[in-house]
């Protein structure tokens, strides 16, 4: 059984999509533009949407607050060869990308206890 290696980071803060994309190039020097508000990066299709569920008031203080987060950045395996532990480091990398003081994310994957 194949295990799922999409993955979402929810992240919630002061920024815009264009503030997003310009933390994951600059951490990311790989990744190449694609669509408005998307890149291309070690295999991946890189979305940044905005949370229809979004709720300041919910994120700050539900137990599940990521799902009310601001942002959603979906990341789709574009290429065959993904596997599981080169998403895990591609979490990883994202997440130190975009966390910082005013800043949260979490991933939210099948295998999100890895990251």
């Amino acid at each position: 059984m194949r295990t799922t290696t999409q993955f979402l980071i929810m992240v919630d803060g002061p920024l815009e999509p264009a503030d997003l994309l310009d933390l994951i190039r600059g951490r990311l020097p790989d990744a190449v533009p694609y669509r408005r508000d998307s890149v291309d990066v070690r295999g991946n299709l890189l979305e940044i949407n905005r949370n229809e569920g979004a709720d300041p008031r919910l994120a700050a203080s539900d137990e599940d607050g990521y799902l009310h987060f601001r942002w959603r950045v979906e990341v789709t395996p574009m290429d065959r060869s993904v596997d599981e532990a080169h998403q895990i480091a591609l979490a990883r990398e994202l997440l130190r990308a975009v966390q910082g003081p005013r800043v949260r994310a979490t991933v939210c994957a099948a295998f999100e206890d890895r990251v």
